[in-house]
């Protein structure tokens, strides 16, 4: 009996160690009180927490209150759905204590501290300065996520608390996130902030350790300081972006697909934007190479393959992923491998080919041969513009790349016309590709670019053109400005057609 007795005194014991255990992992808390969308949040924590959760989170995290923020900035320009940011401009905690004394931990005393930072200018001025981000994403599926926290959360703040806060009366936290001047692009019109609240929670120290490792939106950013940099870098860790032509605009190139027979010459046989980034390492080497294209117009009987070429150093090699979206219209987020490059590993240089039968993959939706090259309101299927398929890839190096060893943009984008297995490259990338008379066959164009419509002369739509091409560039190089609009495609611009 006595044995029984004992056995039932340590399963008790150990019970109750168990439930001590779990009780010293308190749980995150969301907070009712938000940052608006005027930049600025008045958070009341006693709204959702009394003084003994407060004390429990923060000796969770040694001593550290730890705020989640939930990114929800409009996706737009150089934001969009898988990163997106804000800047902060000032923090203040204020706690009330129930000996009537308070404890205040103010930015401007350096007590506040996110896992990231910019060179920042505020509105009005152009001038930078350091500023603590907050970076995230939206519509992500994180299939890591051990709970809705983890799940929805993006970036943290984190405020040192040396004094335990089980005596506490009230907590307030006073948040104003930072106008920057974007104005001047990036990376100020990244760091701006718009849309909806930025909902915020007081994090555990499981959760806090997940959403920083996440890292949520910060390998897309244009520029990213870490706070708090790891001791021994990871040589191929992509600790900044190099975006070409910038993070917020994108090549445009068109073509004429008779090569080399003129044609009709209207450029308007397949026109294609893209934008390229390198995925830089501590030491400014290329680790990856990334990108995106979009199909904008298709005024061709012919097929074609448009094809991206970066030329890389002899001994670089890597491992590529492609991805085509081929439908705005009914299921945006369906994609399928561009090419059977994709999943490959290269060697030497990039060759990828980026759309595939682009009279297949490019219809028009209701029959017409041609897809936004005729007048848009002259036939009931142009009355609006159709978006044209996306395509995302990326090129992950095996070791270490120096900027100076890749091809420069704009590269080698060029086409191969199924139809007569031609090749129709820039003449800046190949001067072959012109005719006689010095026409090019492809050229490199302004992502506010209007086509020519349908079997019209670019020389008709742009009054300026010829004297270009006959001066050899060296006069009316801002041809393209000054177009005839009974000739031209009303084309949106990035805006609308980058979706």
């Amino acid at each position: 009996m006595k044995r029984i007795k004992s056995k039932l005194v340590t399963m008790l014991a150990a019970a109750a160690l168990c439930q001590a255990v779990v009780a010293q992992e308190p749980s995150s808390v969301r907070l009712t009180d938000v940052i608006k969308s005027q930049g600025t949040g008045n958070i009341d924590l006693f709204k959702d927490l009394n003084a003994s959760q407060l004390e429990q989170l923060r000796a969770d995290n040694d001593g550290v209150l730890v705020f989640a923020v939930d990114i929800n900035e409009a996706a737009s320009g150089s934001e969009k759905a898988s990163s997106q940011a804000v800047a902060i401009k000032s923090v203040r905690l204020t706690i009330g204590l129930a000996d009537g004394s308070q404890l205040i931990y103010d930015s401007a005393d350096n007590c506040c501290v996110s896992e990231t930072q910019a060179l920042l200018a505020e509105a009005p001025d152009d001038t930078r300065n350091l500023y603590y981000t907050l970076l995230g994403e939206s519509g992500s599926s994180r299939i890591t996520s051990n709970n809705t926290v983890q799940d929805v959360f993006d970036s943290t703040l984190k405020i040192a608390v040396a004094e335990a806060l089980d005596t506490a009366t009230s907590a307030k936290l006073y948040i104003v996130l930072l106008q920057t001047n974007d104005s001047l692009g990036d990376p100020e019109a990244f760091y701006d902030f718009s849309a909806g609240f930025e909902d915020l929670a007081l994090l555990n120290a499981t959760d806090t350790a997940f959403i920083d490792n996440y890292a949520a939106g910060r390998e897309e950013a244009p520029t990213v300081i870490l706070t708090n940099p790891p001791a021994v870098v990871d040589p191929l860790a992509v600790a900044n972006w190099n975006y070409f032509p910038s993070a917020s605009s994108f090549f445009v190139v068109g073509y004429e697909d008779l090569y080399p027979q003129k044609g009709d010459y209207d450029f308007n046989d397949l026109t294609v934007a893209y934008r390229v980034q390198y995925g830089l390492n501590a030491d400014g080497d290329v680790v990856a190479i990334q990108g995106v294209a979009y199909l904008i117009t298709r005024g061709s009987a012919y097929s074609h393959d448009w094809r991206l070429r970066i030329g890389l150093p002899a001994n670089a090699s890597g491992t590529l992923s492609c991805t085509t979206y081929p439908n705005y219209r009914t299921d945006p987020t369906a994609g399928q491998p561009c090419s059977a490059a994709d999943g490959a590993s290269i060697s030497a240089e990039l060759d990828l080919t980026v759309f595939q039968d682009t009279r297949k993959l490019f219809p028009d939706p209701a029959g017409s041969l041609f897809v936004n090259t005729q007048r848009l309101y002259s036939a009931p299927w142009n009355l609006k513009f159709f978006h044209g398929p996306r395509s995302e890839f990326r090129l992950d190096l095996a070791s270490p790349v120096a900027i100076s060893g890749i091809l420069p943009a704009p590269y080698d984008p060029y086409l191969h016309v199924l139809d007569t297995d031609r090749m129709v490259r820039l003449m800046e990338v190949d001067p072959s590709y012109q005719d006689s008379n010095g026409f090019p066959f492809g050229m490199l164009l302004t992502d506010s670019w209007k086509p020519p419509l349908e079997f019209t002369d670019t020389a008709v739509a742009y009054p300026l053109f010829n004297d270009f091409v006959s001066s050899e560039g060296n006069s009316s190089s801002n041809w393209y400005e000054s177009y005839l609009q009974d000739f031209i495609v009303e084309i949106p611009d990035s805006g609308q057609w980058a979706w």
